[in-house]
């Protein structure tokens, strides 16, 4: 089972991370974060590719607690973008850790849905917008 996993620095606007793969050294890019009026918003990397969540989950900084494992959800069954419920016609992917308006936009305004702050003014419009991209957010009622 695939699966799509974005890791947070809380207190960062971006950092950039070295770990190591075997005998490669891997750079990967916190980014995104910011500090403004509504809030603290940590820098984030999201990544649905197994070695490189290996890689940060079984790092030192990691185990410190530094970086953290913000969203995780289920994209497939590992053989392509086909979801693991055959039987449906059109999956929902639950996206767990979203509690709020301002989570939920910036979840959908972040890569791979690209959407814009227009389309997501109040809760119903960000609501239809994740039914359409087949996303749920069951801990946002």
């Amino acid at each position: 089972m695939k699966k799509r996993v974005t890791y947070e620095i809380h207190g960062q606007i971006e950092r950039n991370s070295y770990f190591r793969i075997g005998k490669a050294l891997v750079r990967i890019e916190f980014t995104g974060g910011a500090v403004n009026s509504t809030g603290v918003y940590p820098a984030q990397y999201t990544t649905d590719n197994a070695l490189f969540q290996r890689a940060i989950e079984n790092s030192d900084a990691f185990r410190r607690g530094e970086i953290r494992v913000g969203h995780s959800e289920v994209i497939g069954d590992g053989h392509g973008d086909v979801p693991a419920d055959e039987g449906a016609t059109a999956a929902t992917v639950a996206v767990t850790g979203v509690t709020n308006l301002q989570q939920a936009r910036a979840y959908l305004m972040a890569e791979p849905y690209g959407c814009a702050l227009g389309e997501l003014q109040n809760k119903a419009a960000v609501k239809a917008v994740a039914g359409s991209k087949g996303l749920s957010f069951p801990d946002w009622p």
